[in-house]
């Protein structure tokens, strides 16, 4: 359980830094971001991160659920602005698509990370 630990660690400290310089930013992507760094100085992903990871990712799909029942509960928001949210979702996940094609790139070149 040190993984699973190491990403609540992360997770508490990017929701103080949220909380204590007021950023627009989410606690969990400050925590993430904090994690990367770490894991970039490191050199290494930590065993037992790994295995966290290993066994938390296939149950990603299930953070899509409360989306998804969001998504069909409130019709009148979507009828409303439905092309703002489009624009949102399309500006946020073309980068996150880029930077996570970049670092499996970067990763299968071999630069000597392993993460």
């Amino acid at each position: 359980m040190p993984g699973l630990l190491t990403l609540l660690v992360f997770l508490i400290v990017g929701g103080l830094l949220q909380g204590q310089f007021a950023l627009p930013v989410p606690a969990a992507i400050i925590g993430m971001l904090l994690l990367l760094v770490f894991l970039i100085i490191r050199g290494k992903t930590p065993s037992s991160l790994q295995q966290i990871t290993t066994t938390l990712s296939p149950l990603l799909p299930l953070f899509l659920i409360p989306v998804s029942s969001g998504i069909t509960t409130q019709k009148s928001i979507i009828s409303e602005y439905g092309p703002e949210l489009v624009t949102i979702l399309a500006v946020s996940l073309v980068p996150g698509i880029l930077v996570c094609g970049w670092i499996m790139a970067a990763g299968k070149k071999g630069k000597g990370h392993d993460f």
